[in-house]
Formats: C-alpha cells, structure tokens, sequence
C-alpha cells in the first residue's frame, strides 16, 4: 500500500489531502470530546455536592427536629402527670432495683391505660416507631407504646443493659442533656438494627426523675436518603458509620443494608478524617463512580461520640453516556467530512496531475538523449505554467550546450594526449631519485647506530671513571682516620700496661699484709691456749673466761682459713697480671706495625686519587665529543629523512598528476559519449 502510493502524484495528493482533512477533523473531534466530557463532569460533581449538602442538611434538620420534639415532650404536663403516676407506682413497690418492673398488676394496667391513648397518637401523629419511660434510679422501662419484649426491663442489670436502650439511659443519667445513640442491633425488634434518642426529665427540684427516650423512624432516614432526583438510575445517596457499615438502605437493592453492607471506600476514609470534596472513585460495589463526600457533623451537633459519612455517588459509565452519544454522533460526521475531502482532493489533483504526466513524458525522451521534442509554451500562470515553460528553455537551452560539448571535447582530448607523455616521464624520473635517497638515508641510519653505541660506551666509562674517583678519595680519607686510630689504640695500650705493672705492684703488698694477719692468727691461736690453761688453773671462777678464750681460738682458726683463701685468690691474680703484661707487650708492638702500614697504604691511595682524577677528566672530554657527534648525526638523518619525504611527496604528486590526467582522458571520452547520444 505505501509504495503504491509513493509512485502515483494523484493518490499522494488524494492520501495527504485526506490524512491532513482527518487530523483536523480529529484534533476538533478530540477537543470538543474533551471540553464536552469536563464540562459534563464538572455539572456532575456540582450536581452531586448539591445533592450530598442537601441531604446532609437533611439528616441534621430531621435529628435536631426530633431533639427538639422530645425536649418539648419532657416538658409537657401530660407527660411530667404520666410519670408521676408511673414513679408513685415504681416508688411504692413496682419497681425491683435488683429486677423488672412489675407490669402484670392491675394498679400498672390502669395506669397504662390512662395515658397511652395520648402518647399513642403523638407516636402516630410524629411517625415514631416507639417511645419509651425509664426510671431514672434503676433504668426500669415504665412505659413503651408497642409493649413488644423490652416493657418492665431493668436496663441497669438487665439483658438490655448494653442494647442502644441501655446506652441512651446510662448516658442521659451520667450527661444530663439529650443524647443521641448510633445504630445498634435491637433484640426486642427482632435483632434490627434501630436508633435511640433521649432526654432527661427534671422534677422540681432540678433532679433527673426519668428519661424520656424515642425510637426513630429508619423509613423517615430511608426516606431522605433514597430521594433520586437528579440521580440518575445509578446514583444514591447513603450514611456510612465509623466501623464503614452503613447507616441508611441502599436504593439499588431491595435488601437491607443498615449495619450489614461495608463499605471500605476511599470516600468514606476521607469523609471519617473529616474532609469533604469530589472525585472519581471506586465504590462499594467494585464500579467507577464520580462522588461527593463529607461528614454530617453530629458530634458537632449533638455533642455525639460518633459520626456519619455522607456519601452521593453515580457510576461513572451513566455520567457520561452522553458523552458517548456526541463521540458516536461526531465519528459519523468525520466520516461525512472525510469522504467530501476526498472527492475535492481528487478533483484538484487531477487538474494538477495530468499537465505533468505530459511533462513527465518529455523528460523521460530528454533523458534517453531525444532533443528532437517540441515543448510548447503555456499562457498558464500557476506553478504548472511556469514548469511548462521552464521545460520549453531548458530544453532549447540544452540543445545549444551540447553542441559546445562536442567541439570542447575534441580539443579537450588532443591536450590530455601531450600532458600524458609528459607525466610519464617525470614518474619515472621521481621513481628513481627516491631509490637513491632511500639507499643514502639507509647508510646514514647505519652510521646513527654506530655512533649511539659509541656515545653510550663513552657514559658508560665516564661513570665508571667518576665512581673509581670517588672511590679513591673515600679510601684515602678511611686510611687516614685508621693512622689516627692505630695512634689512638697505641696510646690506650700503654696506659693498660701501666695499670697492670701498678696491679701487680699492690698485689705484691696485699701479699705482705697478707702474712702479717697470718702471723697475727697464730699469736691468737697462741693466746687462746695460755688463757685455757690459764682458766683451768682458776677452777670454777675461769669457766667464763674458758669460754672467751674458746671464741678467740675459733676466731683465730676462721682468720687463718679466710686468709687463705685470699692468699690463694691473689696468686691467680698475680698470675693473670702477668699473662696481660705479656699480652699487652705484644699489642703494642702489633699497633705499632699496623700503624707503618697504614701510612704506607695511605701514600698508595693518595697517588691513586690523583691518577683516577686525570683519568675521570680525560673520559669526560671524550664523552662530550662523542654525543656532539652523536647530535649531529641526528641531524643529518632528520635531513634526509625530510629530503625523503619531499622526494616521496613528489613521487605521490606526479603519480596524481598521472592519474589525474588519466581521468582527464576518461572523462574526455565520456562527455564525447555523453554528447554524442544527444539528438540534435
């Protein structure tokens, strides 16, 4: 389909005609779906946000007209003389605090008789479903309208005592102001779900004597809230409490749905956190509906401890049904103006296709090389005019170039023909003059080797030179320091040798104080023996002197034993004095040859040193030399390599030219061809 359209003009032209007719009918299309489609939205959400206040003002307005109608009751004198008589009777024994109110007696049956008539028809009148008197002390239900199971009930200890009965009176009691109960299942209404309100009842002295309680009416709420003007077949309004069940019956079912449809939608959450708005959401029922949301406000109201979400809804799919309606009225009307495009697109393609289709047929002979056409010129003032004429010069205009191409050629040729011979020989010229530098630069990059391992071989020595330098020199300042050391240890030797020869001088008078403590021992040990003697002769008065001169003796005996001993410690030490004497003796002399040789070695270094200088000098000379020869071998190379490159440049350059004038010929030939298959 797309190549049959890319070789035919007319259906390009028809095709873009209507592609372009197509977009603009789709792009108003789309923007009036578009605008139409808000618009209808917007009047929805309005439509529904007046709804949803409505009926929220509904619900309040009908529970404020209940409060108010019970706070009216309770001060009626009716009802203040029918709970009088119900509290005497309480009072006097009817009511058990533990248990029921008796309501079998024919004293209550009297009672009840006499003020159920007025209550009744106020029940019937205000469409109550049921209206209840509880005692204030025990939570007795006193008085019901229906008497169904819940009459004579203790709600303080009672069954009931957690029903929403049961919660309105502990409230009341504990609040002392009206109060409104959510809904709850009621047993007493078969388990229905059902809704309390209630008011005190106040005797003289400001004392709560009884609760006055009502049971409202679902229908009434049902009544309010399944009103579907503007709602379409879809669309309902309902109550949804703070555990998401609902509070009001869905009008798309015949079932109940108080206390028993959840409904756990976006709408409710945002209506819970107390925000309020529209949007388009999924409900309950698992479909896209446009909703307006909010919360009725009761804890504001009536101070409840609860609250309700109100939500108005439509599906989406009946919201917009007329949208769909324009789409499939708008999509019949493209259509409409699509096929007009295509007939006025066909018409204007074909005034302009078929004056080219004929200018099509005279430049398919001009380019087969057919100069014999006949274009005719046009009085036609359009683009299709004006390619006419331009058909008429080209062609005429074409005629006159190919006669001068034919004369050019031949001179053109005969030239190509001279300049050919003469490129020839300058290649061959080029060719070999680039043969020869080529050989030159080969030899010069030999010589460039040479050199650089000469050059390096020079570093190479220099460095070793200036390391045998520096060597030289180390080794003379070492020999240096070891001539003044040897001087140093030769000095220390000597005062060891003196030390020692002044040992062994003291060492010899230790010996003579040796041997007189020797010669002192033996006087006491002398000593010691006259004076026992002595204390033998003086019997039993020289005991303690025997005793003394006992110790004296040992004494002597220990001296002579640790004198000994000193003795024989000081000939190892006169023995070894002598051995360092010795020792001594022959360092000396050893310090002393090495001290002769190492000035001899230290001559020998010094003339080292000045040799290795002169040596060092010499290699540095040379290695300058050599790498100003290796640089400029350098540049001779650099310059044969640049003669090279100019050589090979114009080798490349008369090869060009060659083949340049070879394409000169080619194309010398080819516009000859070219000319020559032109009719003129």
């Amino acid at each position: 389909m797309r190549q049959m359209i890319k070789v035919n003009l007319m259906r390009q032209m028809i095709f873009f005609y209507i592609t372009g007719a197509m977009f603009a009918i789709g792009v108003v299309a789309a923007t009036t779906f578009t605008y139409s489609k808000n618009c209808l939205q917007n009047n929805y959400f309005r439509q529904l946000s007046a709804v949803n206040e409505i009926k929220r003002k509904q619900i309040s307005d009908y529970l404020q007209d209940r409060s108010n109608d019970l706070n009216i009751l309770a001060q009626s004198v009716d009802l203040i003389d029918s709970f009088d008589k119900l509290k005497k009777y309480h009072d006097a024994g009817g009511g058990d605090p533990t248990g029921e109110y008796d309501i079998s007696t024919a004293e209550y049956k009297k009672i009840y008789t006499e003020i159920d008539p007025y209550f009744r028809k106020y029940l019937n009148a205000y469409g109550y479903a049921d209206m209840y008197f509880i005692c204030a002390s025990h939570g007795h239900v006193m008085y019901t309208v229906l008497r169904k199971g819940d009459l004579g009930t203790n709600l303080k200890v009672g069954p009931l005592h957690d029903s929403g009965l049961g919660q309105l009176w502990t409230r009341v009691i504990n609040e002392k102001r009206t109060v409104l109960v959510d809904f709850s299942r009621y047993a007493p209404f078969n388990n229905k779900a059902t809704i309390f309100i209630g008011t005190p009842v106040f005797n003289e002295s400001g004392s709560i004597s009884a609760v006055l309680a009502l049971l409202l009416n679902t229908e009434q709420i049902n009544q309010i809230m399944q009103e579907k003007t503007g709602m379409g077949d879809t669309g309902e309004t309902y109550l949804v409490g703070n555990d998401y069940l609902m509070r009001s019956d869905s009008r798309l079912t015949d079932n109940p749905t108080i206390l028993q449809q959840l409904v756990k939608s976006e709408a409710v959450n945002r209506g819970l956190q107390h925000n309020y708005g529209e949007a388009v959401l999924t409900n309950y029922r698992g479909l896209e509906v446009l909703s307006s949301y909010s919360h009725v406000g009761l804890n504001e109201q009536f101070g409840a401890n609860f609250d309700w979400v109100i939500v108005s809804e439509i599906t989406k799919s009946e919201a917009f049904a007329p949208i769909k309606h324009l789409a499939i009225k708008t999509a019949w009307l493209a259509l409409g103006l699509v096929t007009l495009s295509s007939l006025v697109g066909f018409s204007i393609a074909k005034t302009i296709v078929k004056p080219l289709a004929h200018m099509s047929d005279i430049f398919s002979r001009v380019s087969k090389g057919d100069l014999t056409v006949t274009v005719e010129r046009t009085t036609r003032q359009d683009e299709v005019g004006m390619l006419t004429n331009a058909a008429y010069h080209m062609v005429d205009t074409l005629r006159n170039q190919v006669e001068q191409i034919r004369e050019g050629t031949n001179r053109l040729a005969s030239s190509i023909t001279e300049i050919s011979s003469s490129v020839a020989q300058l290649a061959t010229s080029s060719t070999e003059t680039s043969t020869t530098i080529v050989e030159v630069g080969s030899t010069l990059e030999e010589v460039r080797h040479t050199v650089q391992l000469s050059d390096a071989k020079a570093k190479q020595v220099a460095e070793q030179a200036s390391q045998a330098s520096q060597i030289s020199t180390a080794g003379k300042r070492a020999s240096e320091e070891a001539v003044e050391g040897m001087k140093k240890i030769n000095e220390e030797m000597e005062y060891v040798a003196d030390s020692i020869i002044r040992l062994s001088e003291q060492t010899q008078n230790i010996g003579e104080i040796i041997g007189a403590v020797n010669d002192l021992t033996d006087q006491s040990n002398l000593l010691s023996v006259n004076a026992a003697i002595e204390a033998a002769k003086a019997g039993e008065y020289g005991k303690g002197f025997a005793v003394v001169a006992q110790e004296v003796k040992s004494l002597a005996e220990q001296s002579k034993d640790a004198t000994s001993q000193v003795r024989s410690i000081l000939n190892d030490i006169q023995k070894a004095t002598s051995a360092a004497v010795m020792a001594t003796e022959r360092g000396s002399k050893a310090v002393k040859a090495g001290m002769n040789l190492t000035g001899e070695a230290g001559d020998t270094i010094a003339t080292l040193e000045t040799t290795m200088a002169e040596s060092s000098q010499t290699v540095g000379q040379i290695n300058a030399s050599s790498h100003q020869q290796l640089i400029g071998m350098d540049q001779l190379v650099q310059a044969m390599e640049n003669i090279k490159d100019a050589t090979a440049q114009n080798v490349d350059s008369t090869k060009q030219l060659e083949n340049a004038t070879h394409d000169l010929d080619e194309l010398a030939r080819s516009l000859k061809m070219i000319a020559e298959r032109f009719t003129v």
